[in-house]
């Protein structure tokens, strides 16, 4: 066997994505909140792109005008808007005032004054190193290195962090947590501490004969220990938040009139982004700066950012008003008009590939008539009827079945047999099987 190095030429065919064409498939599919952020950094690494956030209150008449310029190109349609002056709108005086974990040990930390001041920056340190359910995964050794002291030093500032509201804070695991508060209650119970501290597990499957028999005590006193370890609180931090309440707001609305429905694609929460005056004519009019080809680079840059946002309106425009055409029952009845529906049917009416229609309705939500859902709840499986070719949406077999249950007689319940019968008799057959897997 011959072994050394060739030259020859091979012919292959292949797909590549160039820079702007991922940018035109990443900026479809982000949510609402990820194209701000993305625009954001845009911003902030463009610097020939200028960025400018709207006026809360002014914002959907805006959006409501360049939208209109949208639905000119496709269909036209008329346009409504709120008077920002005159509009009240209460989500925007709602003060959020939640209290975390975090603060709320730190206010107590403020109080103990018999600390100094190097001992309150260790348990700074200890507090934020808590975990979401308030344990304490550190390890003591780590701690005492990183600020040079000793261990005990650092045990004894977890025994103070251990002794704050809530009881239980601070602990290494759920074991040590109720063993906290064990030995914190007023009615101290040597029995239940044992049994917690090495018995947990055989509590939980409620081997009682076995802990009463290592103990020498009585079944009963076992399960009244079982029932005062029961008062005790696993999760003693779970009333405390660090997540504040997230509003969804709508990509797109959808509104009824005499000639139809209207379509708005929502761009009231976007900044308006636009390229600065001054670098396109010191690009025009300095033919011999140096500086040229670098800022002629970031305004191709910003112009196919510009494109692509305004590319991502009109599929999400286009994807819409597909979806409307399709599903009209459901605008105009409600959830029991949604039929079933697949990506490959607006992909085929629109020409588009299934994975443009997947990206512009990921993470989209839609104001409707009926109420806010997302785009992707459009979608749909179906079931066939009987002697009938057509197919009848799951989520409107659901709905009905929620309106079944909820009217049955409570003392006698419909039976999975007898509600199948039910939707067979109507003309739809779905076996026990497929019923329980529906709901």
């Amino acid at each position: 066997m011959q072994v050394g190095f060739e030259l020859y030429q091979k012919q292959t065919l292949k797909l590549s994505l160039t820079p702007e064409l991922q940018q035109s498939i990443n900026i479809l599919q982000y949510s609402t909140h990820e194209l701000i952020d993305f625009l954001n950094r845009q911003a902030n690494e463009n610097p020939v792109l200028e960025i400018s956030f709207k006026e809360p209150l002014a914002t959907l008449s805006e959006s409501s005008i360049h939208t209109h310029k949208i639905n000119s190109q496709i269909r036209s349609s008329k346009s409504k808007s709120f008077n920002g002056d005159n509009e009240y709108n209460p989500i925007n005086n709602y003060s959020i005032n939640t209290e975390t974990l975090e603060s709320h040990l730190l206010e107590q930390l403020s109080l103990l004054s018999s600390l100094k001041a190097f001992e309150k920056k260790i348990l700074q340190f200890l507090i934020g190193n808590l975990n979401e359910y308030g344990f304490l995964e550190l390890d003591a050794n780590w701690a005492a290195s990183h600020f040079s002291v000793s261990v005990e030093e650092i045990e004894n500032m977890i025994q103070v962090l251990q002794s704050l509201d809530p009881i239980g804070v601070g602990a290494k695991d759920l074991t040590d947590c109720l063993l906290i508060q064990l030995r914190e209650h007023e009615d101290y119970n040597e029995l239940a501490y044992k049994i917690v501290k090495k018995h947990l597990t055989d509590l939980a499957e409620k081997r009682y004969r076995k802990i009463a028999g290592l103990y020498q005590v009585t079944v009963q006193e076992v399960q009244k220990a079982s029932d005062f370890i029961r008062t005790l609180n696993p999760r003693p931090v779970s009333h405390f938040s660090d997540d504040m309440t997230h509003y969804i707001v709508p990509d797109v609305y959808v509104e009824k009139d005499k000639e139809g429905f209207l379509i708005t694609v929502n761009d009231s929460c976007t900044p308006k982004l636009s390229i600065n005056p001054y670098y396109k004519d010191h690009v025009t009019m300095n033919s011999v700066n140096p500086a040229k080809d670098y800022i002629k680079g970031h305004i191709n840059d910003a112009q196919l950012l510009l494109k692509g946002l305004e590319q991502r309106q009109m599929t999400l425009y286009k994807v819409t008003a597909s979806i409307v055409d399709e599903q009209r029952e459901f605008f105009m009845k409600g959830i029991t008009g949604l039929k079933p529906m697949t990506l490959k049917d607006i992909s085929e009416k629109l020409l588009l590939h299934e994975s443009t229609i997947s990206r512009a309705t990921s993470n989209k939500y839609i104001q409707t008539p009926h109420g806010l859902f997302k785009l992707r709840n459009f979608f749909t499986r179906g079931l066939h009827r009987v002697n009938s070719p057509a197919t009848e949406s799951t989520t409107t077999i659901k709905e009905k079945i929620k309106v079944l249950i909820a009217d049955e007689d409570k003392i006698r319940p419909f039976s999975d047999q007898k509600l199948c019968q039910i939707f067979e008799n109507e003309g739809t057959k779905i076996s026990r099987r497929n019923y329980c897997k529906i709901p």
